[in-house]
């Protein structure tokens, strides 16, 4: 269990309070990235059916998505639970829930209800389709992949001839996450200056549109479709994924003047030559100079591992990575270098837990991780008892299935 005074003071958020209530990934990640950061996130959660997320796959992307949080796995929508929730609204500097569009208005907690209690709230609302227009587009259920879908951003992935796969790792939960944290961190600033809180509408398929970069404008401006690429581009030759001779991977780009320069001596071509001439920036694929460059990179391919192209290339300057799985990550000296990997105590204090450390490096004011994964229902009494509850009034809330608790084990079953 963790008090409010047990909340070490790190970071460039300490002294926010930030409510969550959500499944699954956008929500939590948003408001993971406050508790990185020093913040107080106190997470929501049904006391009678906890987060999917904690009994798949090991419960990982609990373990690495809700670090730093406290729960309250109580139900917000009934009796003392409901008063229970709006007294915590009224400490809260930001609220960030994931649900149907309109659902927590539906519920009688709408913007106006939850300002009465707090007007300095800021509230961000997460869904697959807004809390405006269409009402039977709005009240669709939504997961990362129908965003994808629906924004356009799925028919864009896959190969060409081939049914469209959604990209990986969930783009559309992770870019909704980050336009909540980044618009909600604005409106805390504008509140700075007006006193008064603000509401977001985040819906996760206009996040998918607004980072597909020039394409909206090709289709709508141009009439232009997109053409899946697959593995390789269809513009640059020289540029996509490549198998070497130890039938390991690399993506590779020969893009731009100094980069060809560098890099066609390698595959034994003249670089400002009729063929390649000079000052010019990519080798169009499928000219003859881009089968030509084709054939003498496959040459060279067949001839070193991995790991031989990708420092060959890059000690000329030629971009290039191997396509790295986690036991190459964890071997990797820049992986190491940089401590990308951190390890910390579960909350049982019997396991550890191995993950992503808390990104990007501060100078000043870095993040940390100081808690794992609560388990459901760990904080509740602690939250309670602070927001004025008497020991009494909270026994009855479990006795009502207000409240709920698991064990560890029962927490992160695998």
């Amino acid at each position: 269990m963790a008090k409010t005074n047990d909340i070490p003071r790190f970071g460039l958020l300490s002294g926010y309070r930030v409510v969550m209530v959500g499944l699954s990934v956008a929500a939590p990640f948003a408001s993971e990235l406050y508790a990185e950061h020093g913040a107080d996130v106190i997470w929501v959660e049904n006391p009678i059916n906890p987060d999917m997320g904690r009994f798949s796959q090991h419960g990982a992307s609990t373990q690495q998505d809700r670090r730093n949080m406290r729960s309250l796995a109580m139900n917000y929508l009934k009796g003392e639970g409901r008063s229970a929730f709006l007294k915590l609204i009224e400490t809260a500097d930001v609220l960030i829930e994931a649900s149907v569009g309109g659902r927590f208005a539906s519920k009688g907690l709408g913007d106006e209800k939850l300002w009465e209690v707090n007007p300095r709230l800021v509230i961000a609302h997460i869904s697959g389709f807004g809390q405006t227009g269409i009402e039977s587009y709005v009240k669709r259920a939504s997961y990362d992949p129908i965003a994808q879908a629906f924004g356009c951003a799925m028919r864009m992935n896959g190969i060409e001839g081939q049914p469209s796969i959604p990209a990986m790792p969930f783009p559309g939960d992770y870019s909704a996450a980050f336009y909540a944290f980044g618009m909600t961190l604005a409106a805390l600033l504008k509140r700075q200056e007006t006193g008064r809180g603000e509401s977001i509408d985040v819906a996760q398929f206009e996040t998918m549109m607004r980072i597909q970069s020039q394409y909206p404008i090709k289709g709508w401006t141009y009439g232009e479709e997109y053409v899946k690429e697959g593995t390789h581009s269809l513009i640059c030759a020289l540029y996509g994924t490549y198998v070497c001779n130890d039938c390991e991977e690399v993506y590779v780009l020969f893009l731009g003047p100094g980069v060809l320069k560098a890099g066609l001596p390698l595959l034994g071509l003249e670089y400002a030559s009729e063929l390649f001439p000079e000052g010019e920036g990519i080798i169009p694929y499928g000219s003859h100079a881009g089968d030509v460059a084709e054939e003498a990179f496959a040459n060279f391919l067949a001839q070193h591992t991995a790991e031989e192209v990708e420092t060959i290339l890059n000690e000329a300057g030629v971009p290039c990575s191997r396509l790295m799985n986690y036991e190459q990550a964890a071997a990797d000296p820049h992986y190491q270098a940089r401590g990308v990997i951190e390890t910390w105590p579960a909350v049982d204090g019997m396991h550890e837990i191995s993950g992503v450390k808390v990104v990007p490096d501060l100078a000043n004011y870095p993040g940390r991780v100081w808690r794992g994964a609560p388990c459901t229902g760990q904080d509740n009494d602690d939250i309670l008892t602070e927001l004025g509850f008497s020991s009494d009034a909270i026994a009855e809330m479990y006795e009502c299935n207000l409240l709920g608790k698991k064990s560890y084990k029962e927490s992160f079953a695998n």
